[in-house]
């Protein structure tokens, strides 16, 4: 292991120390009002933009940015998050002028990290290599992406926010006074691996691929036994797909193709599963760990401090199903009680990444909203 990866890991212990043992049933949130404050006030700042007389563009073509923009915090809306090429809720990239898109990236911007920024924004550059060569009939094209407000955003009220388009979808709830919350998250790539054009040598998700197949390749026969758990023959059926080893066509814990009803079955059915962390070698708990803070970090870092130190060690696992090999099927996850990490390269001939965060209790800001209801009566 070399010593950046010892540092990480000792950096890690420490930060996480208070988490290891504590169970898993809780959610954490982020208790940063200053951050909360700021995002709040880029929120404002954009729903204000759209507000008053209407642009000339929305009386020629007879809509309302605001009404495109601002959905109510109960709205069904909020938990229809889709990943794929679609029709979505909210204002989109095409229907705004350049103020409205500065303020959009001026939110995001108070979100993310740097990194978790620029990831956002290759992601959405591949539209510009699948735009071209795409015949399926799905809407492509990178202003193909769209901001929601749940709510008015406010320093008293619980409101939330979302950013969402192809392979992008970041939900974030805020309860002024309780903290704010930052799942679901998922981002994905196609292609993961660009190899022709202007962009070729494009890896947009190569940190969280690279590290999963370094931790795979680093297992013993023996720890592999406990790691490689079964497939998902089920789930492919409903996707229609085959796949060696039963890889999961897509990842489990998603809409896509389920019922409204089926939206929560996740919980259940993906239950904490392959190897203890605590049954790793060093070396092997610093490449998962590294794996963890490239999710956490995606956003700015008191947010990612603050999951980073709610994370269970003693109840974290890793699940591993299909090849060893990058270009070939392979998908794993990563659980405690309450932390879901599902990742996947299956579709396209293994060149084509999907990967989501999720919380047990805490996506859509559930727990929060029931913590903040519960100490505002």
């Amino acid at each position: 292991m070399t010593m950046f990866r010892l540092c990480a890991t000792i950096l890690w212990l420490v930060a996480a120390g208070t988490a290891v043992g504590q169970g898993a049933t809780k959610a954490p949130a982020v208790d940063d009002a200053a951050v909360a404050r700021a995002m709040t006030a880029a929120a404002r700042a954009l729903l204000e933009s759209v507000r008053g007389d209407p642009e000339f563009s929305e009386r020629l073509r007879s809509y309302s940015m605001e009404d495109k923009l601002l959905l109510t915090l109960d709205s069904p809306e909020r938990e229809k998050w889709a990943y794929w090429p679609t029709e979505r809720s909210g204002l989109s990239f095409d229907l705004m002028h350049a103020k409205h898109r500065a303020l959009t990236h001026e939110l995001l911007w108070l979100l993310l990290s740097n990194r978790g920024y620029h990831k956002l924004l290759n992601i959405m550059q591949l539209e510009n290599v699948l735009q071209p060569s795409s015949g399926t009939g799905f809407p492509r094209g990178i202003e193909d992406y769209s901001v929601t407000l749940f709510g008015e955003p406010s320093d008293t009220s619980p409101w939330a926010w979302r950013f969402e388009g192809h392979h992008i979808s970041l939900s974030i709830t805020v309860a002024p006074g309780a903290g704010f919350t930052v799942t679901p998250t998922f981002f994905g790539a196609d292609p993961a691996d660009v190899t022709a054009g202007p962009l070729a040598g494009l890896r947009v998700l190569r940190v969280e691929e690279d590290l999963g197949l370094q931790l795979a390749n680093s297992l013993t026969p023996a720890q592999l036994r406990t790691a490689v758990v079964p497939g998902t023959p089920e789930w492919n059926r409903t996707g229609g797909f085959t796949y060696p080893n039963d890889v999961p066509w897509d990842i489990v814990a998603a809409t896509i193709l389920r019922d409204r009803s089926d939206w929560s079955s996740w919980k259940t059915e993906l239950q904490p599963d392959g190897i203890a962390f605590t049954d790793l070698n060093g070396a092997q708990q610093a490449l998962l760990l590294g794996i963890v803070d490239e999710i956490f970090t995606t956003y700015r870092p008191e947010i990612a401090d603050s999951y980073r130190a709610s994370l269970d060690l003693e109840g974290l696992r890793f699940a591993w199903i299909g090849s060893l090999k990058k270009a070939d099927p392979h998908y794993y996850r990563i659980q405690t009680g309450d932390f879901l990490f599902e990742f996947d390269n299956v579709q396209g001939n293994a060149n084509h990444i999907h990967e989501v965060w999720r919380s047990r209790a805490g996506d859509f800001g559930e727990d929060l909203l029931r913590r903040h209801r519960a100490a505002s009566h």
